[in-house]
């Protein structure tokens, strides 16, 4: 099973991706560090914004740590699909987050969507912003030595974290405005099931689209059928966006 992650702000705005080629200019600093590149994304964040677990799991560090400032590490509660295929665990790392805002410990389990602080600058950082990073673990011989899987490919171990990112990830219904609703315009617009330009508005054109998608892709009950009509986008239809959203990106 894949590894799947929710955003770790509400509104998201990358100023700064995954990899080597996202800001040449930094390279030196990184390779001074011993990384290849950024190892992780860089979300814009506004000083106090508050931010969010990923996923379920466990806290295992809530702290300072040199250059990220303070930071929350979270460990997965199961084993999911690594880079080769072999099942490991993973943890999810935000820093530069705000002092005295933890609302965590280590230790304390958490639940995705769970706000965990809030965004600022502390550590190196010349800005307010969140890192946040990902990597597949394994366990050594207790509970206190767990080790990165891949720690010599140039960025400590982490991984691009963009592919595990859930798409569609929040209910919506008629009359909504907002980046959700133009995201899931956008898929249908795709798909062919919306015929006009996308405008961020949940109206009557965006309700038939979602009921014809649904027709298609979703076991409907007379009632979502004939009543609902399209006009709310729950778990059983975001599933689903999900599912086709990853075929198509493959």
């Amino acid at each position: 099973m894949k590894l799947r992650l929710h955003n770790p702000l509400k509104r998201i705005f990358i100023t700064q991706g995954f990899g080597k080629d996202t800001a040449p200019e930094m390279l030196p600093i990184y390779q001074k560090m011993g990384l290849a590149g950024h190892n992780g994304l860089d979300y814009w964040a506004s000083d106090g914004t508050p931010i969010y677990a990923t996923h379920d799991g466990r806290v295992t560090f809530a702290g300072y740590d040199g250059s990220g400032g303070l930071g929350v590490v979270i460990r997965t509660n199961e084993e999911f699909e690594s880079v080769d295929g072999v099942p490991s665990f993973w943890k999810s790392i935000s820093w530069h987050l705000k002092k005295d805002t933890l609302l965590v410990t280590g230790g304390q389990q958490v639940v995705r969507g769970q706000q965990i602080a809030q965004a600022d600058n502390t550590g190196m950082s010349t800005g307010s912003h969140l890192h946040f990073g990902l990597k597949p673990i394994a366990k050594g011989e207790n509970d206190w030595t767990w080790f990165n899987l891949d720690d010599q490919n140039g960025y400590h171990g982490a991984q691009d974290p963009t592919p595990y990112f859930v798409k569609f990830q929040n209910k919506m219904e008629l009359g909504d405005r907002g980046y959700d609703v133009r995201d899931l315009q956008d898929f249908l617009f795709s798909l062919g099931y919306l015929k006009v330009a996308p405008t961020a508005f949940y109206g009557t054109l965006t309700a038939n689209a979602v009921l014809e998608f649904q027709k298609k892709y979703c076991q409907l009950s007379w009632y979502e059928r004939y009543v609902l009509r399209g006009t709310k986008v729950g778990p059983k239809t975001l599933s689903k966006l999900n599912e086709i959203h990853e075929q198509k990106t493959i």
